[in-house]
């Protein structure tokens, strides 16, 4: 009787430790949970995410509540219980983090309606201070709510453009943007701020592929998800481009297209002499295209060129822009491919000018250009010097226009010595005919890079003939 009544003892004894530990534990958890705003705002649209943490690393999160009050009515967002282990387990709460992330405005659940706004969380922990209430946190931010898009008004306008052709549209935007320019196609030609601050400018290009009734659009965003699109008037000329047929041996394959693959260290000979022209003619070119694209974000924004721009001295124009090529291997068409810039020849290793003033953000060995400079000369536009045997200057380099950065070569897909020249304004290939042209450049171009211009005064330029001689470059 006695032992029982020991044993009865040390269990009772045993129970109210615990129970004690237990309270004790709980009524000395004093720190309330924590609220973490991920992304602080202080504006709110209709895809505005809001990102929040909540953490309590003591007793854990008991229940968490969000809402948005606006015009006196409260709209709830998210109430979440948080189980527990009991409520006499040391653990208390299973859940000590919780993060979401909600765009309060994406759906119905909250009417639109613009102004001032709270955003409320609450959140609730599994102390039993206050007489088991636990402890609370409550967080409020305030907010504006926006669903209206930023204003866009057009200020001069190309009178008229071509396949493959530049031009600058110049507009004023509102304050609330964040992010301006001209849409076309999947392309986006950025917007500059002019010294007067109320105008910009997008230096914009048509893509040469895409049909002229492509739609040119004015776009403006605030970040919040509310978009202006305006459409622009700007008669697009239709261009034929040339077409010609290209005869693929086993010898090119072996000294042209292997070398190139030997300089690309990421891709491997296949053994098979087809494969191995596809994977450079089509898969690298591609991946050369999406770099020179990737490039477009070094650009400075400002015009470091000036007036027009040099064609290679003494050249001979031997390939045109966008001509339209078909490779044949054994008499059958193999690949269908557009040359992208213009091929100039004089004679070999021939000294390469710096078509303008510039930064050097390439000098390396680029695929099928071969040993390649690309010379950023501001607002998006950079030149393409391929081919070369040499070079004369360092990425990083200051250029003046017709200083020597190198010397003409076959390197990377070239049948024979010359310069492959390219122009790109965001990654986009343009005819660089008209940048040669002093009076295109200085009516459609170098007026429009400040704030002061009618919209009527743009005045269209001829575009020189194209040549017809053979092909040197692929």
């Amino acid at each position: 009787m006695l032992t029982k009544s020991i044993l009865l003892g040390v269990g009772l004894t045993s129970v109210a430790v615990y129970l004690g530990l237990v309270g004790f534990l709980r009524l000395s958890d004093t720190t309330p949970p924590r609220i973490t705003l991920e992304t602080p705002f202080t504006r709110v649209g209709p895809s505005t995410p809001l990102a929040l943490s909540i953490e309590d690393q003591e007793t854990g999160l008991r229940d968490v509540s969000i809402r948005i009050m606006q015009n006196m009515e409260t709209f709830s967002l998210v109430t979440r219980q948080f189980p527990s282990h009991g409520p006499f387990s040391l653990q208390a709460g299973r859940e000590h983090t919780f993060h979401i992330e909600l765009t309060p405005f994406a759906t119905e659940t909250i009417p639109r309606r613009r102004g001032p706004a709270t955003l409320i969380v609450t959140a609730r922990d599994y102390s039993w201070r206050g007489f088991f209430e636990g402890n609370w946190q409550r967080l409020e931010q305030a907010f504006t709510v926006k669903f209206t898009p930023p204003r866009l008004e057009v200020a001069t306008l190309p009178p008229s453009m071509q396949q493959g052709g530049s031009g600058v549209v110049q507009y004023h935007v509102s304050q609330d943007a964040i992010r301006s320019g001209v849409q076309i196609g999947e392309a986006f030609f950025p917007g500059y701020s002019l010294p007067d601050e109320f105008t910009y400018f997008a230096l914009i290009a048509f893509p040469y592929h895409l049909p002229p009734e492509t739609p040119i659009q004015l776009v403006a965003d605030d970040g919040l998800g509310n978009q202006a699109v305006y459409p622009l008037d700007i008669p697009v000329k239709a261009r034929q481009w040339r077409t010609r047929r290209m005869t693929i041996t086993d010898r090119f394959i072996q000294a042209i297209v292997r070398p190139v693959l030997a300089n690309t260290p990421d891709i491997r000979e296949t053994g098979d002499p087809l494969n191995d022209f596809l994977e450079v003619n089509n898969r690298l070119r591609q991946r050369n295209a999406q770099r020179l694209r990737e490039l477009a974000a070094q650009t400075q924004p400002e015009a470091l060129w000036e007036g027009p721009f040099l064609q290679l001295s003494h050249s001979q124009v031997q390939s045109a822009f966008a001509d339209h090529r078909e490779y044949l291997y054994h008499g059958q068409v193999v690949d269908v491919q557009d040359h992208l810039g213009i091929d100039l020849a004089v004679t070999k290793r021939y000294p390469v000018e710096a078509a303008n003033h510039g930064v050097v953000i390439m000098a390396e060995y680029f695929g099928i250009y071969g040993n390649t400079i690309v010379i950023d000369h501001g607002y998006g536009l950079q030149s393409l010097y391929a081919h070369l045997s040499s070079f004369a200057v360092n990425v990083g380099d200051r250029v003046r226009k017709g200083q020597i950065i190198g010397r003409s070569g076959m390197t990377g897909l070239a049948a024979g010595d010359h310069l492959h020249f390219s122009l790109l304004i965001h990654g986009v290939q343009v005819d660089p005919i008209e940048w040669w042209d002093p009076k295109w450049v200085a009516t459609r171009i170098s007026p429009y890079l400040s704030p002061r211009h009618s919209i009527r005064s743009l005045s269209p330029a001829p575009i020189g003939p194209e040549t017809k001689s053979p092909p040197v470059g692929f």
